[in-house]
């Protein structure tokens, strides 16, 4: 499996790791880790076909949770955008890592230390 849904006791298996689902007091309620950006963007969907999907589908999948994102952050009063960059207040669709990292720089998910610093891809 390109993911697996954790508990914050298990023993690591894949190199990346994710909390997602925040919650109102600051804490997330699901983890999941994986071995690439584009698996996490699958646990984001609970959709392991994802990994496999074409260019243009997953583009489609990152664009709909974008606009989740971006109706979520309305909530908060918040005036979120979606583009193919990185920016102040804006998901990045372009990619998968992008599209997790900007999700992390607004506060939707929370990536391992580890992956704060510098960069990694896959």
């Amino acid at each position: 499996m390109p993911y697996r849904f954790i508990s914050p006791n298990d023993p690591p298996e894949l190199q990346l790791r994710m909390l997602f689902q925040p919650a109102d007091d600051g804490t997330f309620l699901k983890a999941c880790e994986a071995d690439s950006f584009r698996a996490l963007v699958g646990a984001l969907l609970d959709d392991s076909r994802y990994e496999t999907a074409g260019v243009e589908d997953r583009l489609m999948q990152r664009l709909r949770l974008a606009d989740d994102v971006v109706l979520l952050a309305a909530l908060d009063e918040r005036q979120v955008r979606v583009a193919d960059h990185d920016g102040p207040l804006t998901v990045n669709v372009a990619s998968d890592e992008p599209f997790v990292r900007s999700l992390h720089r607004l506060g939707f998910v929370s990536l391992a230390p580890s992956l704060n610093i510098g960069g990694f891809r896959t």
